[in-house]
């Protein structure tokens, strides 16, 4: 007979066992499953199929060589930033509490603010003590225009930086030409009307790469706002009210970011905010010819976009706690890092896909050998980066996106249309890219969220939407008389 303890933990494992099963049948032989034979760990990842399966081949020859023993790479793929998130809470009332393990070793990916915020203070992740010169080769600086590289306020640090991703807009120039456009080159130009109906947008509520991107766009405005003067609280309603404006001209919001690049590829779409590494592939992708010229582009808007890392960390309860570490070494490790931006098939580099992603060891910088893009992010990326002073309510970025726009994108589409149709469209139009509320607003929403029951952050939900839908209808109102 199961004791009432053990049903949840037998009812979790038939739950998750049934997709790794059919991953298992489907995919077997590959080395995302390998052998129960070799020791493996376990990674949990939301990086796309090339990354993990490069590194998994090259940690293996790696850990043979610095170990001598064979070692594999088992993932586990869930989703985005979002769905890792919601596997670790059901796992703690679960596994964890059962066990003490939630059968994963590490989480590799999903941006730092899925790490420091969300993985770390949930109390998932353990802290690592890494070799001193594994930490100086890695890290020759501390932090990128004030930003940690990895966990500076735990000891052991409990998250390290791999990679650095920035953010910008991914644009198709035949669908432009159509449209009347010229290139963009800042966010702002997202909300011009002509773009109505071709912009795809990620929802943040899925998408850690797309709640970044979206919390770039209103910092630039807080930090534009303080530089006139005026208070950040100011500029955060200002950069929300640019986000509806830009929402207003959205076909749909996709659940997954990664694909944003691929749909501006093929034309359904003329522009959309992407990661740096997922745009520059699928600009690649579509390269006509042996002239290099693409009918995509990619470009970061100057002084408006920020340079994360992309951390790595060791789970708490982890069962293959030492080879958990090796594989954080690796990733760290002069041959983990160069595997990132090396062209494929050159010596060092991917066997099959290039990467193009950015390192964050400084030193390989130094010599770029093979590199797919000769940009060094120490050397380019400015003054402005994202700022802990500015992201306090990324927290409820997510939820004010989704109630004021994705729920109710008819009514800001057809409201923002009628708008500029109508004798005082710029007065209501600079009134529609002003948020309703400020940030001390929202903070205090974030609290009252936090605090809510399941069924009562639904009713919250519910209740902030029918406000936005009322703010629009009583703009299309006074558009139409």
């Amino acid at each position: 007979m199961l004791t009432r303890r053990a049903l949840p933990v037998v009812l979790f494992f038939l739950l998750l066992g049934v997709p790794f099963l059919l991953r298992a049948v489907m995919s077997a032989g590959t080395t995302n499953a390998p052998s129960q034979a070799v020791a493996r760990v376990i990674v949990i990842s939301p990086h796309a199929e090339p990354i993990r399966t490069e590194f998994a081949d090259a940690f293996s020859l790696w850990h043979q060589r610095h170990y001598g023993q064979t070692a594999a790479v088992d993932y586990r793929i869930y989703g985005g930033a979002s769905d890792i998130v919601r596997y670790f809470e059901s796992a703690r009332r679960t596994l964890f509490a059962s066990l003490g393990t939630y059968k994963v070793d590490v989480v590799w990916g999903g941006g730092d603010e899925l790490f420091d915020r969300r993985l770390k203070q949930g109390g998932y992740l353990q802290g690592v003590r890494l070799p001193d010169d594994v930490m100086h080769r890695a890290f020759a600086q501390r932090d990128i225009n004030g930003l940690p590289l990895y966990d500076l306020s735990s000891d052991p640090p409990q998250w390290f930086g791999t990679a650095l991703s920035s953010f910008g807009i991914v644009y198709n120039r035949d669908a432009l030409r159509h449209l009347g456009l010229a290139d963009p080159k800042t966010w702002s130009d997202l909300r011009d009307p002509r773009y109505r109906g071709w912009i795809i947008l990620a929802d943040p509520m899925r998408s850690g790469v797309a709640r970044t991107a979206y919390m770039i766009v209103v910092e630039r405005a807080m930090q534009d706002a303080i530089e006139r003067g005026d208070s950040a609280d100011g500029g955060w309603a200002r950069g929300m009210g640019l986000i509806r404006q830009i929402a207003a001209n959205a076909r749909l919001f996709t659940d997954n970011g990664t694909v944003v690049p691929a749909i501006v590829g093929s034309g359904d779409a003329a522009a959309g905010m992407a990661i740096d590494f997922q745009a520059r592939s699928q600009v690649d992708a579509v390269q006509q010819g042996d002239a290099g010229s693409s009918r995509l582009g990619y470009i970061e808007p100057a002084g408006a976009t920020a340079i994360n890392p992309d951390p790595v960390a060791m789970v708490k309860g982890a069962e293959h706690a030492e080879l958990a570490q090796h594989f954080i070494e690796f990733l760290l490790s002069e041959d983990g890092q160069r595997l990132w931006n090396t062209r494929a098939g050159a010596p060092g580099g991917p066997k099959h896909t290039s990467l193009r992603r950015l390192p964050i060891m400084k030193a390989v910088y130094d010599s770029p050998t093979n590199f797919t893009d000769a940009v060094n992010p120490y050397v380019s990326s400015g003054s402005f980066n994202t700022s802990r002073s500015r992201t306090a309510t990324f927290g409820i970025l997510a939820e004010l996106i989704q109630v004021s726009c994705i729920d109710c994108l008819d009514d800001l589409s057809d409201t923002r249309r009628l708008i500029l149709a109508c004798p005082s469209a710029d007065k209501l139009d600079a009134r529609l890219g002003v948020f309703p509320f400020d940030q001390r607003e929202a903070l205090s929403r974030m609290k009252q969220m936090a605090a809510a029951s399941p069924l009562d952050r639904l009713e919250l939900q519910r209740r902030w939407t029918d406000d936005f839908r009322r703010e629009y209808a009583g703009l299309r109102r006074e558009a139409v008389r």
